[in-house]
């Protein structure tokens, strides 16, 4: 065979190989999609729902919650654990603790402020309420929780967020003259001052619990919950200081959801798990500056639930503990999104 041929086969065959490893690579999304998810240490407490946790220097803390004993009779915790992901550890923190010793609840409210988190209200099986504590880390063990100022109100199943180094908490589940209500009030917490402040209610169409909220930068995506047994649509974003109202959330693929998982990652917010009538592991994206939804990233791996704790270290997301049904879970899992 003579040069010119065997150049001639050569190209033939090099163009056949990459044709193939393109083909290969486009038609793997799936195979690509299923390495998202990944198993790592199971929580350190008990199984568990309706924590809180916040972030602190890359570190996850997580707290409170509800869990069950041998007799299946809720249990409220006041336990706190940290999750260092560059070991892949947990470890035990001091307990949630006041004065009266009755500070085990579900539904708390966390956030973290600096070098500080923040954790209070919440439920505690008999009643709604609105203690609040600081949380250092640094501090020496027996001494890392101290008393803040009082939420205005009893407050659980709230949103909260921080924005320019204050907090902001609202929409949840309050108590009224003749019973429990939802509540669409906000309030805004200044650390320095250790005061909090009304600002005005958030323009929701209707009052909600369990909603989510993810914070890009210096603003917050609130959305979802549940209302009168009802899965509100409207969706909007707040910079500190007014609400811009989004695009509904998609009724018909179920993003308008209560009780889910979220955290962002880069320049998307991320949905996990929650409610709309039953358990759900599904997992929705939110292109911020898009302002759009889509759906092709995989399920989550650890099974369907709500009132999991959900948190973004860097570039990677968790979910950790949760509920569907009368189960609770311990398991935690890190998700690295495949675009």
């Amino acid at each position: 065979m003579n040069k010119k041929n065997w150049l001639l086969v050569l190209s033939a065959f090099v163009f056949t190989v990459t044709t193939f490893s393109s083909c290969k690579k486009s038609n793997d999304t799936s195979e690509e999609k299923s390495t998202e998810w990944f198993q790592k240490a199971a929580y350190k407490g008990p199984q568990t729902s309706s924590a809180a946790s916040f972030v602190i220097k890359n570190i996850a803390y997580v707290t409170t919650g509800q869990s069950s004993n041998a007799g299946s009779k809720a249990v409220h915790l006041k336990n706190t654990y940290a999750y260092d992901p560059a070991s892949n550890t947990w470890s035990e923190k001091d307990t949630l603790a006041d004065k009266d010793a009755r500070s085990g609840r579900r539904g708390a409210i966390a956030f973290a402020i600096g070098d500080f988190g923040y954790v209070g209200g919440g439920n505690d099986g008999a009643n709604f309420l609105k203690d609040f504590y600081k949380f250092d880390p640094s501090a020496e063990k027996g001494k890392q929780w101290t008393k803040v100022a009082d939420l205005p109100i009893v407050l659980a199943n709230a949103v909260a967020f921080t924005i320019g180094g204050k907090a902001y908490v609202g929409t949840g589940e309050t108590t009224i003259a003749n019973g429990t209500a939802f509540t669409n009030q906000f309030f805004k917490y200044d650390p320095e001052l250790n005061k909090w402040e009304a600002i005005p209610d958030a323009p929701f169409a209707a009052k909600r619990k369990g909603a989510f909220v993810f914070v890009s930068g210096n603003t917050a995506y609130v959305g979802g919950g549940v209302s009168n047994g009802g899965y509100p649509t409207d969706f909007y974003k707040f910079d500190g200081s007014k609400w811009t109202q989004l695009a509904d959330l998609d009724n018909d693929r179920g993003v308008n959801r209560s009780n889910a998982a979220a955290f962002v990652i880069g320049s998307n917010g991320f949905l996990v798990g929650g409610s709309k009538g039953t358990a759900s592991s599904s997992v929705v994206k939110y292109n911020i500056s898009g302002d759009s939804w889509t759906y092709d990233n995989t399920s989550f791996n650890g099974g369907a639930r709500q009132d999991a704790v959900g948190f973004a270290i860097q570039s990677t997301g968790y979910v950790a503990t949760g509920l569907n049904g009368t189960t609770r879970f311990d398991d935690n899992w890190s998700f690295t999104p495949v675009y």
